[in-house]
């Protein structure tokens, strides 16, 4: 029970006191019910970056956002493809593309994202240009899996209570908790993720957090130049969680695929502007973005269990893309969201 959150979090959080998973459960609770002053939070969310999230903190912060927002079971077959942003290299929406990508191929995806709060775009936005619908509830993120083989989930609409937190994490303008959150906390309770880390040392503890959580299988990626993404400049340090545990591996997407290309290649800029390579991808333009975004939806294959490795997970993912399927998987989820 928190009598007071300054005193009972906000003061062990400055002396560097990690919070023990029901402490953290409770002090996300406060928030996520309307019981805490703007100020109290961006302190909060300061004070925890600044000493560094242990997993039973997030493991605990998980719980709450699973007990207050509207989850669903869309099967056992699905997967999340999602970045936590906050790289600060603004690249254009890879893990976007690469959804599309692998819905294309015929794997069900079921894509939690937000608007962007510590990068230029964010997945939502990007959609919602596109013309997806985003405040799609859950009959409608059904309809949309079953007719496009993909639905996406707003965060604030199944995690009500972030709404109100985005001015908050806009206004700091660094990596919060929320962006490590997020892609952990899937409404429709996937079992099968894919997710992109930009700073290395949260690897570990989000693979204990979706470890202590039971998934089913997941890979947690963070390549060596920031990005959070599987990085064709740079090798990829990776976490893989199964029922056997955690594993630790390296992965050269550049030496397996053959293709090198920097993180200043895939850099985005506004909305229009991403909203324009998006349909250039999905177009069949090739080039840096075709080659990183496949890369990733390579991997997210490996996650399905659709390929074994990488290279068949690339020519699986480029054929989505330049037979048209990735682009139809786009336009079938915009009609059946607005329909």
């Amino acid at each position: 029970m928190i009598n007071s959150f300054a005193l009972d979090v906000l003061n062990p959080l400055v002396r560097g006191t990690n919070l023990e998973r029901l402490q953290a459960r409770e002090a996300l609770l406060e928030i996520l019910e309307g019981r805490v002053d703007g100020l109290l939070i961006a302190s909060f969310l300061t004070g925890l970056t600044a000493k560094g999230e242990t997993a039973e903190e997030m493991t605990g912060f998980i719980d709450a956002m699973i007990a207050t927002a509207t989850t669903f079971d869309i099967g056992p077959e699905a997967i999340d493809i999602v970045g936590t942003g906050g790289d600060q290299l603004h690249t254009v929406n890879i893990s976007t593309m690469a959804a599309l990508t692998v819905a294309g191929c015929g794997v069900v995806v079921a894509k939690h994202g937000n608007r962007a709060a510590s990068s230029s775009v964010g997945s939502a936005d990007v959609l919602e240009a596109l013309g997806v619908r985003l405040d799609a509830p859950e009959s409608v993120v059904r309809a949309c899996v079953e007719g496009a083989g993909i639905g996406f989930m707003f965060a604030p609409t199944f995690h009500h209570a972030l709404g109100y937190l985005t001015p908050i994490r806009r206004a700091l303008a660094f990596r919060t908790i929320f962006n490590v959150l997020g892609p952990l906390a899937n409404p429709a309770l996937v079992r099968r993720s894919l997710i992109g880390v930009a700073q290395s040392h949260l690897l570990d503890p989000m693979a204990q957090v979706l470890s202590a959580r039971a998934i089913e299988y997941g890979v947690l990626v963070n390549g060596d130049d920031g990005l959070d993404e599987l990085s064709l400049g740079a090798p990829s340090s990776l976490r893989i969680v199964s029922a056997a545990g955690i594993e630790v591996r390296r992965l050269d997407g550049a030496h397996e695929l053959g293709v090198v290309h920097d993180a200043a290649s895939i850099r985005g800029a506004g909305i229009e502007h991403n909203v324009s390579v998006v349909r250039g991808f999905l177009a069949g333009e090739g080039g840096p973005v075709f080659d990183v975004v496949c890369a990733n939806a390579a991997l997210a294959l490996m996650v399905a269990g659709r390929v074994d490795n990488l290279r068949d997970g690339f020519e699986l993912a480029a054929s989505s893309v330049r037979e048209g399927r990735a682009h139809s998987t786009l336009e079938r989820l915009v009609a059946i969201s607005n329909s």
